[in-house]
């Protein structure tokens, strides 16, 4: 009788990654108002890795941002204790360092970085469904995940370890992950405009 991979557990480990979606009503919200930042044309290039032509950043954000992320971040420290055997001691308390919107379009790409603070995420606003379509046809012709992938890489690539992590993200998925932890976005060559929002946080001892 064969073995199934359906029967069977993998147990990874290593850095906490929390992958969910948020709602419609804050992804409206982020974008119109991601749109009036670049519209202003508030630059926000000069502090970041990526080579991809518009970023820009949210001002006076604290005020609307933070009690629609709140939820978020408690459900990242939730899952955190009751899945996790860990020292770490979350907090409650946070603030926002940073908080920005890019506009990626055909040939813009994230390369291998990481982040200030202590958490760092990203939240996918708009996904054409023609990137979903060329990662299909194309991501079995190269030895890579195939294009529009963010990537997570923790640890040595050595034999039988698992040391990244790829997903090809949708509308209203959200990432949140130790903002140390090296990640990079994949490029794609559909003529379509990708649109996320990124930011950093710093937690507060309690």
């Amino acid at each position: 009788m064969g073995i199934s991979e359906k029967s069977c557990k993998f147990p990874y480990w290593g850095p906490f990654v929390l992958e969910t979606a948020v709602e419609q009503e804050f992804v409206d919200m982020l974008l119109e108002k991601g749109n009036g930042s670049r519209e202003k044309n508030l630059d926000h290039r000069k502090h970041l890795a990526g080579m991809i032509e518009n970023e820009y950043h949210y001002e006076d954000y604290e005020s609307w941002f933070i009690p629609k992320f709140s939820p978020y971040i408690d459900l990242y420290n939730d899952a955190l204790v009751s899945n996790w055997i860990t020292d770490l001691k979350t907090s409650k308390s946070w603030n926002i360092k940073s908080l920005w919107i890019n506009y990626q379009k055909s040939n813009e790409y994230n390369p291998p970085h990481n982040h200030g603070g202590d958490l760092a995420f990203v939240i996918y606003l708009q996904v054409p469904k023609e990137i979903a379509e060329e990662n299909k046809k194309t991501r079995h012709k190269h030895n890579n995940p195939g294009p529009g992938m963010i990537n997570f890489i923790y640890g040595e690539g050595v034999p039988y370890c698992i040391n990244h992590y790829s997903v090809l993200p949708s509308a209203k998925d959200i990432y949140i992950f130790p903002a140390w932890l090296t990640h990079f976005v994949d490029s794609f060559k559909s003529d379509v405009e990708r649109i996320s929002v990124s930011g950093n946080i710093r937690t507060n001892g309690d």
